[in-house]
């Protein structure tokens, strides 16, 4: 038997031509350095070898204070994109639906009702991301939420050309409701989640009640947040997971479950489609080549949340979820699973660093308000020309007009501003109240010590008088 276990552990540490523990601490030191430098509260990471178990990697707390383990919940946002494209796919194999049927043919009131359905797969109906951010994140739990967020959405692209958003499959999520008569969650779960096994999967929110609090960063800090569970949002963003369960559906998805997705469908839902920047877009899954092997792969974030799905030809693939997000941190978080199919392949990497320009746009804002503050302060006791005056408040003006434009001209609400990157809401709304305030002082202040003036000299005479 002492044998036997040496064989079986020189097998598994020569397989590969290095030693088996050598990928793993590679990966332990990589993902402790991203966890670090991008200050990631928690993480649950999964290698997928082959026909080899899946190689499991945790790290830190969940929002509640709890270690991060195979069962701990995360919101898996645009990952369920793909969910969503399978669930349809299973409606075209049942004949309710066709690829090339018309949105209008079974919802007539939709804004997008001369597209196709495969035009909302592959972000080609002419919706544009700021009309699918424009009905996101509602919080809407109640019977009814997608149809009802559906009906919000107008759309405001050209059909054909092809812009990813959410308002899609929100309305395709709106589509399998309609062609099946029952719930999405249901659909979801009858369709896919239970013959998968995915017992700890749901669109639900009365399913995902044991959701742990997310984390958003304050001037780099991750600080909790808990908005709660979005139904309505659940098509393109809004489905809760864990990394045991996100393994189950990596593999079928590599072909590993062929009585739930089989051969033609995978071929239907991984086929590159249209081009999305440099890669392509297939149904719910993004497409590209790496040394002559096919990457299907996905994103997703939601406030608080990020997941990717990485699944490469070979049969190796890597699922990475964190509970923590921001947009600066967005392409160090993107980077980690292709950074760990890399190592897995016996190569080296650095974790990825963030957009500079957004990390530091909160603090560029607290610096904008102490100036603006500061410039206040000096204008009320030593500005006295006129024309400096005018001319300063003018400049001033123009700097809030600036700070309040700046994000309608991105696309960006207030609303959505302040879900997704608070510590620049915060600032941006420092820095206009500031820079306003030293306009106003700059147009009616007249002297310094004029009120003082008045009130010592008129002051006297009022008394005399009585």
């Amino acid at each position: 038997m002492a044998v036997l276990l040496a064989l079986c552990v020189g097998t598994l540490a020569t397989a590969s031509g290095r030693p088996a523990d050598d990928v793993g601490s590679r990966v332990d030191t990589y993902l402790d350095r991203v966890a670090d430098e991008q200050s990631i509260p928690g993480m649950a990471v999964a290698v997928i070898d082959g026909e080899a178990p899946p190689v499991h990697h945790f790290r830190g707390y969940d929002g509640e204070g709890r270690a991060v383990d195979a069962r701990t919940p995360f919101l898996i946002g645009s990952v369920a994109k793909s969910m969503t494209a399978a669930i349809v796919a299973k409606q075209v194999r049942a004949g309710l639906l066709r690829w090339s049927d018309r949105v209008g043919d079974h919802l007539p009131w939709s804004a997008a009702a001369d597209a196709t359905t495969e035009q909302l797969l592959t972000h080609t109906a002419g919706f544009t991301a700021s009309d699918g951010l424009a009905v996101s994140e509602r919080f809407d739990n109640s019977a009814g939420a997608i149809d009802r967020a559906a009906r919000d959405l107008h759309r405001s692209g050209r059909p054909g050309v092809y812009r990813y958003s959410d308002a899609n499959y929100l309305m395709l999520g709106a589509l399998i409701e309609k062609v099946t008569g029952r719930p999405y969650a249901d659909v979801l779960r009858s369709d896919l989640l239970d013959p998968l096994g995915m017992a700890h999967t749901s669109a639900a929110s009365a399913d995902v009640r044991d959701l742990p609090a997310g984390h958003r960063f304050w001037w780099g800090q991750p600080v909790r947040y808990d908005p709660g569970f979005d139904e309505s949002g659940a098509p393109y963003g809004y489905i809760a997971s864990t990394i045991e369960d996100m393994v189950v559906y990596a593999q079928a998805q590599m072909g590993r479950a062929p009585d739930v997705l089989d051969a033609t469908m995978l071929a239907d839902l991984h086929r590159p489609r249209v081009r999305s920047g440099d890669d392509r877009y297939g149904f719910g899954w993004r497409v590209a080549d790496s040394d002559g092997r096919r990457v299907v792969h996905h994103t997703g974030a939601t406030p608080g949340y990020f997941a990717h799905v990485m699944l490469r030809s070979d049969g190796n693939g890597v699922v990475v979820l964190a509970n923590a997000y921001s947009e600066a941190r967005a392409p160090a978080l993107a980077a980690v699973a292709g950074d760990l199919l890399a190592i897995t392949d016996g190569q080296r990497r650095e974790p990825g660093s963030g957009d500079a320009a957004l990390g530091l746009l909160p603090w560029a804002l607290a610096a904008a308000v102490g100036i603006g503050l500061l410039a206040t302060v000096l204008a009320w006791r030593r500005v006295r020309r006129r024309g400096i005056r005018i001319a300063c408040a003018v400049a001033s003006l123009g700097v809030v007009a600036a700070v309040v434009m700046g994000p309608w001209l991105l696309g960006a609400s207030a609303r959505q501003l302040w879900i997704w990157a608070p510590d620049a809401a915060v600032g941006l709304v420092a820095t206009a109240v500031s820079w306003a305030a030293l306009a106003a002082t700059l147009v009616g202040r007249r002297r310094p010590g004029w009120i003082t003036w008045q009130w010592v000299r008129v002051r006297p005479r009022a008394a005399a008088r009585d």
